[in-house]
């Protein structure tokens, strides 16, 4: 997976869980994240790229906060996308 493609996939669920940066951000900094607000939307828009590190922390905390929705929203989110993960050597 690339970069582009991970960033795409984090943009994708984000906006499928109808979830802003601002959403995201207090959850991915708490997991210990540490982008700004406006480097993180950034981001999520293909604008700012992350080190794989990075971009696996966004993923983390989107997806965490994407399964508290599938918990308590009536709405079944469990068929809408989640941000993947690059597994394997650091290729940045």
């Amino acid at each position: 997976m690339t970069a582009h493609t991970q960033q795409h996939s984090t943009w994708l669920a984000a906006h499928h869980a109808h979830l802003t940066a601002e959403d995201l951000w207090l959850h991915y900094f708490s997991v210990g994240g540490y982008l700004a607000v406006f480097e993180l939307d950034a981001y999520l828009h293909g604008l700012y790229a992350l080190p794989q590190g990075e971009r696996n922390t966004v993923a983390l905390a989107l997806n965490e906060l994407i399964d508290d929705q599938i918990d308590t929203r009536l709405n079944d989110l469990s068929h809408h996308p989640k941000a993947e993960f690059v597994h394997g050597p650091v290729l940045d």
